[in-house]
């Protein structure tokens, strides 16, 4: 028995130096195709996506999307799901929006996923994760009919990710972050990706566009507009005033292309003469025009 356990823990280790290793020649191969790759990641963060995935390590979202580090803002959680009252997914929200200035958040579950299997039987997993099940459990409930009209388990479970990612895209459409951020002209749009452990495909589930403008009258918020700070006012007002005594830019494109089309129609009949030297000249005269107005040399009758 102590042998056993000998042998066992030494495996175990063998297992945990493997992944060391393994970042060793990360690294390796990184600075072999780019010496200054560190350096440039340490300089910051740019993610184009937020994406919410569960945390069963056969769906690692950048290695599955093929992309870099520093590409994408991850979350993961037991069946990549979206509780209301999750201080941590709504932290990790916030800040992909308001400080990242993400424009597109993606819900991803998976196949053959044991949060889901789980929540389908009525046999405990214990304590917290029972809880935490009870949020796919409502998300069965509602969609058991069709569920259970699969024969094969595989399916209902796969079917059943496929309406929880479904259930998970509609709470964060209803978070108010999103929202908000939606008012404040900072479209966000949300997306349901099914990921096929069997065959390594992403399947982009169908999504109604039309989601936010048709919430629910008891979901959506209104929200009061933001109270600039006394300062940052001060300094808006200013740059109007600035803006108002000088003209506006619309004012001086019109008075650009008017200018344009005066040289223009004076010169379309010397335009019809082919000759290179000729079409040279109009071109600079054109030219001389544009730039006197992007210099405003010019004044402003």
């Amino acid at each position: 028995m102590q042998n056993q356990i000998v042998h066992e823990s030494i495996s175990e280790m063998k297992k945990y130096a493997k992944a060391l290793q393994g970042n060793k020649n990360y690294v390796a191969k990184k600075t072999a195709e780019d010496p200054d790759y560190f350096t440039k990641l340490a300089q910051g963060q740019n993610p184009k996506y937020l994406l919410i995935g569960c945390s069963d390590s056969r769906a690692p979202p950048n290695e599955i999307t093929e992309t870099d580090p520093g590409e994408i803002f991850i979350h993961r959680n037991i069946a990549n799901v979206v509780v209301p009252t999750d201080l941590n997914i709504n932290c990790v929200i916030q800040y992909a929006i308001e400080h990242l200035k993400v424009h597109n958040i993606v819900i991803m579950g998976h196949t053959f996923c044991g949060g889901v299997k789980a929540a389908m039987k009525q046999d405990s997993v214990g304590g917290l994760l029972d809880l935490w099940l009870n949020n796919l459990k409502l998300v069965y409930e509602k969609h058991q009919d069709l569920i259970n009209q699969l024969d094969n388990e595989d399916d209902r479970v796969a079917c059943l990710a496929h309406m929880n990612v479904r259930e998970q895209v509609l709470n964060v459409w209803k978070n108010p972050i999103v929202q908000k951020s939606w008012q404040d002209g900072h479209p966000v749009m949300v997306h349901g990706w099914l990921f096929r452990v069997e065959t390594g495909f992403i399947e982009e589930l169908e999504i109604e566009e039309s989601i936010p403008n048709n919430l629910s009258k008891v979901f959506k918020l209104n929200f009061k507009p933001t109270q600039q700070p006394p300062k940052f006012k001060q300094q808006i007002e200013e740059k109007e005033d600035e803006r108002a005594r000088s003209p506006s830019i619309r004012k001086r494109f019109q008075r650009m292309q008017s200018r344009l089309e005066t040289e223009i129609k004076r010169l379309t009949i010397t335009l019809q003469d082919t000759n290179q030297e000729v079409e040279k000249e109009v071109v600079d005269q054109v030219s001389e025009v544009l730039q006197k107005d992007l210099d405003f040399t010019t004044d402003d009758n």
